[in-house]
């Protein structure tokens, strides 16, 4: 409790005789000061300071000060009594006084002060237990300050609070502290700004139950630091196996709404005729031909019984709402169902539903992959021998491995009445250790035109056939078209666009999906979009694709059955061709109410392709790690979020986020009086209104720009938004001279030479005059220089009229230079047999050295 209001004092008067209230009223003051006393509390203060007083003269040895307006003096150097004190001139404190009131500055706590006795650092006070150890107090009459210490309660109110020290809002600061040890042993003592321990105290069951999760660790960063803080999982980015997220829509289209559809999201449908139920997920509006269809998307685990195609659904806004919203089921196509794979697909096929409905769009959603099975020989060509291979171009095929040579040259021996492609063959196992395996009687020598081949091996993994050439000496001319029965085979269909009314007859639709016709002898090539005619069966398509290479014709919108080997003719090239191999693939549809919908992947977990995920590892990358990302460094929060949060069995580590507060809030006006004029974002364009622009372009007599007239005035701006310039490009403001700068240079004479100063030096290899004696005297094997090889010597290098003069007596004193070389011995040691080094028996010189 804050004070402690339940008191025996303020009952006194109301528990006493009448007579004693009466009679003995210094008893019962007696009484309430006895009690005031019991009921008091002492409260340890420090960094306050006591007032000095005027020291009296006494007989008996006692020192008092005397306080100028003292009612009464004591022997204590505090008076009792208020009123002004003299203080040290220095002192920052003031005089806590009797019966003022002190107020904590953290806590703002308040008690009335008894009794001060600060030589010995306390404050007798009436019961206050809400101080803080620590915290400022300051008293509200004198100003006086201090630390507020330990709190020690009166021995009444600690009997009557006994049970409240249970309470952490109750107890006093000294035991809270011991509540703070027990329940807050792993929390660090400096907390947040804000926080309140006590509450906290209460309700720190919250946090440990929250041990280990996200949101504790929230909760504690908040507790801790104030800020907030984000927990990061690396096993969510790290690849797993089959990890995808795959979905399925549950879809039901109608037609003729009556009402608000819309409002029907979140809401459950019912069939009026089936009964069946469903709750709707959302409602898509949109017209397909002159038709409003609403596209209802339903939970898949909510469905209940099977809605009918061209029934009612109805459904309410809101549970009190007696108005139905209603619609009529339209049908759509369900699940293909294909009887004829056929060969030779592609996955952007485009396969139609022709029928009474309208707005479908369906599409070859995956192919088949197989190896080659067969050939077929557009153009046998010439001088082929038995042998030759077979080269696969298996680009964009996806397959490969194929091998394959001629089998047959010029020709099987077949019946002279023949005029198929019949050949005679052997019997059953009349053919054994034959190199060219197989039943046909062929011709194994000679050159020809190829009459078939042999397929080695058929390969692996074609979603298209390959193109195909021959390897030969001699054969040219050839044309080879391979295929598979299994290359390109159709294995599923997907609906892009279900669209609507696919129950009116003609009903189900007919599904029309593109074939493909190996055609041989085309006498040119077909065009897309043309119309082809089989010249046997009548039977019609349209063009939409036509490969020279492979002799691969497709064609959509087929009527009818082509048959045997017709020929195909184009009704706009005019081009013809014989058609060899046709598989063409075969499915069937349903209409139903509800429909699945394409399956569709919601995230990109598992994708080998996605950059974003990583391979487990044995440290970061695994279930049992985590990232606490927090603008502290992890030095600050590590052990005590370990001892606190952190679960045991897991791997943790920390990142510092870094946050940018700045504040760009302007204010207008930002200096001066407020007028009352109000600013508004218009104003700020009047600097451009009526503003000038002035030119500093630089530029120099000789750049070609000439100097601007009044190029110190500035030009009204000019409100584009355009950033050009005003100013001329071949003009300028500020002109750049230049001022021409001559050096003149004064040579210091280097030497004298004859009288004459010279003045550059004399760097040259080679001995100078002055140095002819101590050169020339210590140099070996040289011969003496007469007279005539002086005379000889002429003056160089002085640039003076001197040179090529006769050196003089004089000019020896000298460093000029003269025509003369330094003597140099050039020795050049030799195999002699005077030589003592080297010996007979020694390997490196020999007698055919040229050295």
């Amino acid at each position: 409790m804050a004070k402690f209001s339940k008191k025996v004092t303020n009952l006194l008067s109301g528990q006493v005789p009448e007579f004693v209230l009466s009679d003995h009223p210094k008893f019962l003051e007696f009484l309430k000061a006895y009690y005031t006393f019991m009921e008091s509390a002492e409260l340890g203060i420090s960094e306050s300071q006591s007032t000095d007083g005027i020291l009296l003269e006494t007989e008996t040895g006692q020192s008092n000060n005397l306080l100028l307006d003292a009612s009464r003096l004591g022997s204590e150097a505090t008076q009792i009594d208020t009123g002004d004190k003299i203080l040290q001139e220095q002192s920052s404190y003031g005089k806590f006084t009797f019966g003022e009131i002190i107020k904590g500055q953290t806590s703002n706590a308040e008690a009335s002060i008894l009794q001060e006795d600060l030589s010995s650092n306390r404050l007798i006070i009436s019961a206050q237990d809400k101080f803080i150890d620590g915290e400022t107090i300051v008293g509200l009459s004198s100003g006086a300050s201090g630390i507020a210490g330990r709190y020690k309660p009166n021995p009444v109110q600690s009997i009557q609070d006994l049970l409240n020290f249970r309470d952490p809002d109750k107890v006093i600061q000294y035991f809270l502290s011991q509540f703070r040890n027990e329940f807050l042993n792993t929390i660090p003592e400096d907390l947040a700004d804000g926080v309140n321990k006590r509450e906290l105290i209460k309700r720190i069951n919250s946090l440990y139950r929250t041990k280990g999760t996200a949101k504790g660790h929230e909760l504690f960063f908040r507790l801790l630091f104030g800020i907030n803080s984000e927990v990061f999982y690396p096993r969510e980015q790290m690849l797993r196996v089959s990890d995808g997220e795959f979905t399925f829509n549950k879809i039901l289209r109608c037609i003729t709404p009556i009402g608000d559809n819309g409002l029907l999201i979140g809401r459950q449908i019912t069939g009026e005729t089936s009964g069946a139920t469903a709750m709707v997920e959302n409602v898509t509006r949109f017209n397909i031909g002159d038709e409003l269809v609403s596209e209802f998307l339903l939970g898949d685990d909510s469905i209940v019984g099977t809605f009918q195609v061209g029934e009612k659904i109805r459904g309410t806004a809101t549970d009190t709402d007696d108005l139905y919203i209603k619609s009529t089921i339209t049908g759509i196509p369900g699940t293909f169902t294909i009887t004829n794979d056929g060969s030779f697909s592609k996955t952007t096929d485009t396969v139609e539903l022709i029928g009474g409905g309208l707005g479908s769009l369906c599409q070859v959603n995956s192919i088949g992959q197989g190896p080659i099975t067969s050939f077929y020989i557009n153009a046998a060509g010439t001088q082929y021998q038995i042998g030759d291979q077979l080269v696969f171009n298996n680009a964009n095929t996806d397959g490969g491995g194929a091998i394959a040579e001629v089998a047959v040259v010029n020709g099987a021996i077949a019946g002279e009445s023949s005029t198929g492609y019949d050949h005679i063959i052997f019997e059953e196992a009349t053919s054994r250790n034959d190199i060219n395996p197989g039943d046909k009687i062929v011709l194994e020598s000679g050159l020809g035109d190829i009459t078939d081949i042999r397929l080695i091996d058929g390969g692996t993994g074609y979603k298209t056939t390959p193109t195909v050439s021959i390897t030969s000496t001699n054969g040219v001319n050839a044309e080879i078209y391979p295929y598979g029965d299994e290359i390109g085979k159709l294995l599923e269909i997907k609906i892009a666009e279900t669209g609507r009314s696919h129950e009116t007859a003609p009903t189900p639709p007919t599904v029309s999906i593109p074939q493909s016709i190996i055609v041989l002898l085309a006498n040119g090539s077909y065009v897309v979009g043309e119309t082809v005619t089989g010249g046997s069966s009548g039977s019609t398509g349209i063009v939409i694709g036509w490969d020279n290479t492979r002799g691969l014709l497709r064609l959509k919108s087929v009527s009818g059955t082509f048959t045997g080997h017709e020929v195909l003719t184009g009704s706009t090239s005019g081009t013809t061709g014989l058609m060899a191999k046709t598989d063409p693939a075969v499915s069937t549809v349903d209409v139903v109410s509800v429909a699945t919908s394409e399956g569709r992947y919601i995230s990109e977990d598992g994708h080998l392709s996605e950059t974003t995920m990583k391979i487990q590892d044995s440290l970061y990358f695994q279930d049992f790690s985590y990232v606490i990302k927090v603008g502290r460094t992890i030095d600050e929060w590590r052990d005590a979020f370990k001892k606190t949060m952190h679960p045991a069995g897991f791997y943790f580590t920390g990142q510092v986020n870094i946050e940018s507060r700045i504040n760009s809030k302007m204010r207008m006006p930002v200096i001066g009086r407020v007028t009352g004029v109000s600013a508004s974002p218009f104003l700020s364009i009047l600097n451009t209104l009526f503003g000038s622009v002035f030119g500093r372009r630089l530029g120099t007599n000789t750049d070609g720009t000439t100097q601007r007239a009044n190029a110190l005035l500035g030009v009204p701006g000019d409100v584009v938004q355009s950033a050009k310039s005003p100013f001329s490009t071949t003009t300028r403001d500020v002109t750049l001279s230049t001022v021409p700068i001559s050096f003149r240079f004064q040579f210091k004479p280097f030497y004298n030479f004859r009288t004459v100063n010279t003045n550059f030096g004399s760097v040259y290899a080679g001995p100078k005059l002055k140095g002819f004696d101590k050169r020339f005297q210590g140099v070996m094997n040289t011969s003496a220089m007469n007279w005539a090889r002086v005379a000889e010597l002429k003056a160089i290098g002085t640039n003076t009229p001197a040179d090529g003069t006769d050196i003089q007596y004089g000019d020896l004193s000298t460093i000029a230079k003269t025509y003369i070389t330094m003597p140099v011995e050039i020795l050049v040691p030799q195999g002699r047999f005077s030589n003592t080094q080297r010996k007979f028996d020694s390997n490196v010189s020999k007698f055919d050295s040229s050295v």
